[in-house]
């Protein structure tokens, strides 16, 4: 599903009204219906409920204003509060319900004294919260709260989802999300080319390769992994059974024997090829081992749990050198790398990297905090630059492509920010990249899948307690049409 930015939004509107025909007052009002359905069913139990609505000064307040005559018709006691006005917080805390249209999708730069006085007030008064459109004080196309933010239970928002409202720590901010019609045609949206998306269910299956009846193992990849080491030899396991798990043909584990051993206890489907090691870990011998299995390969893995040193580091350089076949590089490979980024200009073959918000801070020299505030653009920049997708691992993880495109993925838990988790990320991009999907949809379809598998494993067990191998039992549960 594309979402757009407030530029977008507003050119769709133009197109609505300028060339369509369509009055603005007609928007206007729909938006207000909108808005009113969802009050209604909140105060549909309450008696002789009462509604506060805080208007600004554009059309965001005109939202609220009509919002206040169509409650009122409806029989409902309402009041509106200027964006100039003061008010007692007894006051606010005498409501059933506040609708917040104070600022909507224009907002550029921090509140002022007085609207910041109003939102802190709303959020003070601990009183259910819809917002019009997006929370006030959010900004429509960056997610940054502009000095503050309403803390919305439910965000109205209106033809197409907006951008700042995934992306934290506006994210943070919005509530439920319903995404409601205005009669605004939807096909407006490929006037204004929006490069931001969210997968829905349905896309989500409709990404996924098809599995053809008349088939082999070879038909569906050969998966090369080379990740563990004596000190961490579960990581290769969990990228080896997930990229089982999402479909790959066969799993080749290139490894060290601590590691094989492994394997050989917990995956019986895994073909290893034990590697020549030091101290446990992969070195250069290692790579002039398996030297003339790589490009054989449908796409490779390199990096979960190898470890770091001067020996690590030579082999991962050897490989990505070396390797013409499409690659998913994580953690360890990532710290070798970002000793000698210009790696990147000799990739000869597709490459995905899947770092968290420190691995990226080691690839680009930026603060961690400057990261979590700018997400999207981190990755976007880096998904340019050094021409690879780019997976910014995040509560909303943000997938992007070198074209400019980038998916944001709002799927799983905190229930993921566990040891492993990562590793099966790894194998299920992997296996969808070995299958024949490009490495782009096959990191959104990774990150998708990933996220559902988490939810899913929280019905039954607590965010505390969910690990990165309950994943794997469901990875098939999620993928079932």
């Amino acid at each position: 599903m594309k979402i757009v930015t407030s530029a977008q939004m507003r050119e769709i509107e133009r197109i609505a009204i300028e060339e369509l025909g369509t009055p603005s007052i007609v928007l206007m009002e729909n938006a207000a219906a909108q808005v009113t359905k969802h009050c209604l069913n909140y105060l549909e139990k309450i008696n002789n409920p009462s509604v506060f609505i805080f208007c600004g000064p554009g059309n965001n307040g005109g939202d609220g204003l009509a919002v206040s005559r169509q409650l009122q018709c409806k029989g409902i006691e309402t009041k509106v509060i200027n964006y100039k006005d003061s008010i007692k917080q007894s006051d606010i805390d005498a409501c059933d319900l506040i609708v917040d249209a104070l600022l909507g999708t224009g907002i550029s730069r921090d509140v002022d004294t007085n609207v910041k006085q109003l939102i802190e007030a709303i959020n003070n008064s601990k009183k259910y919260v819809i917002s019009v459109d997006i929370p006030s004080g959010i900004h429509c196309d960056t997610g940054h709260v502009m000095g503050c933010a309403v803390k919305a239970d439910e965000t109205i928002t209106f033809c197409y989802p907006k951008t700042g409202l995934y992306l934290y720590p506006g994210a943070e901010h919005v509530g439920i999300i319903r995404v409601e019609d205005i009669s605004i045609p939807k096909n407006l949206i490929d006037r204004v080319n929006p490069k931001t998306e969210i997968l829905a269910d349905n896309e989500a299956f409709n990404l996924l390769p098809v599995r053809k009846e008349r088939s082999n193992k070879g038909s569906f990849g050969k998966v090369l992994v080379f990740a563990g080491s004596k000190e961490m030899p579960g990581a290769a396991s969990l990228a080896c059974s997930a990229a089982y798990m999402t479909g790959a043909g066969l799993v080749c584990a290139c490894v060290v024997p601590d590691v094989a051993s492994v394997i050989h206890h917990w995956q019986r489907e895994v073909v290893t090829r034990i590697v020549p090691d030091k101290n446990g870990m992969y070195c250069k011998e290692s790579f002039d081992y398996i030297k003339e299995e790589i490009n054989k390969a449908s796409v490779i893995i390199i990096g979960p749990g190898i470890g770091r040193n001067i020996d690590i580091s030579e082999f991962v350089y050897e490989l990505l050198k070396f390797s013409k076949t499409p690659m998913v590089l994580d953690a360890d490979a990532l710290f070798a790398i970002s000793e000698n980024s210009s790696l990147f200009k000799t990739l000869k073959a597709p490459c995905v990297i899947t770092p968290h918000p420190g691995e990226m801070s080691r690839l680009t020299g930026l603060q961690i905090n400057e990261i979590l505030e700018n997400t999207s653009g981190t990755a976007l920049n880096f998904a340019n630059k050094n021409n690879v997708v780019t997976l910014l691992k995040d509560a909303h993880t943000i997938i992007a492509n070198p074209n400019g495109e980038y998916n944001i993925n709002i799927t799983g838990n905190n229930s993921l920010s566990k040891a492993g988790t990562g590793d099966v990320l790894t194998g299920m991009i992997a296996g969808f990249i070995a299958q024949g999907v490009d490495t782009y949809t096959a990191s959104i379809l990774g990150a998708y899948f990933h996220g559902k598998a988490a939810e899913k494993a929280c019905l039954t067990k607590s965010n505390y307690s969910v690990i990165a191998s309950d994943l794997l039992d469901l990875i098939p549960v999620v993928m079932k049409k």
